[in-house]
């Protein structure tokens, strides 16, 4: 009820033009650039990446991370293709560090996984866990980042043997989504795919 009266008294504006209606306007992310370059490898898993991290997505994706936009993560999933083909898909979110969910008060990429779950008929496991608050990785270069993320995950929990699709907003070396893998792979899970709204490109 709160969030109708709230969209009555205050509607989104898209984050490109903004034009009342929705955070993301069709014709605003009609220039958005989808990502068409390589991706980085992760122990031979898939990885689809939808769009470059720069212009309006990148904006989105900050509004999301940094300043309580919660409701951005439905929008940029609306954007996002299903995978695997129809079969029944557990989402499982990269886990940021402690730290800063407690400080932002929520996970984007928990919020990326849900918005996604049910929008694709799926479920969200957030069994795979970050086990120490690591650093951010924004301003570490490729081998730093590696070893930013090494050992940060566990996994709690009985392994899921539905296919996974292991979501995030942003990956650019592929650092942490590789480290997140090795533990799933450690304990039989290789039915995986990974799913990011944007690539960033290391400077």
């Amino acid at each position: 009820m709160w969030e109708r009266i709230l969209q009555a008294v205050f509607p989104d504006a898209c984050v490109g033009c903004q034009q009342l209606g929705g955070f993301l306007c069709d014709r605003c992310m009609a220039t958005c650039p989808l990502y068409e370059g390589d991706v980085p490898e992760m122990h031979g898993v898939p990885c689809v990446v939808q769009f470059v991290y720069t212009g309006m997505i990148r904006r989105a994706i900050l509004l999301l991370k940094y300043a309580g936009r919660r409701r951005m993560a439905d929008a940029l999933a609306a954007h996002l293709p299903a995978l695997c083909g129809g079969q029944r898909v557990c989402y499982v979110p990269i886990p940021a560090a402690p730290a800063r969910v407690a400080q932002r008060g929520y996970d984007q990429a928990v919020l990326l996984a849900n918005a996604l779950a049910l929008r694709h008929h799926g479920y969200v496991s957030c069994q795979l866990v970050r086990v120490r608050n690591t650093p951010t990785q924004a301003k570490l270069n490729r081998q730093q980042r590696h070893t930013n993320v090494q050992s940060a995950f566990a996994w709690y929990g009985p392994a899921i043997r539905d296919p996974i699709v292991l979501v995030d907003d942003v990956c650019t070396t592929g650092a942490t989504l590789s480290a997140a893998i090795a533990v799933l792979h450690e304990l039989g899970m290789r039915r995986l795919m990974v799913q990011v709204v944007a690539r960033g490109i290391l400077t």
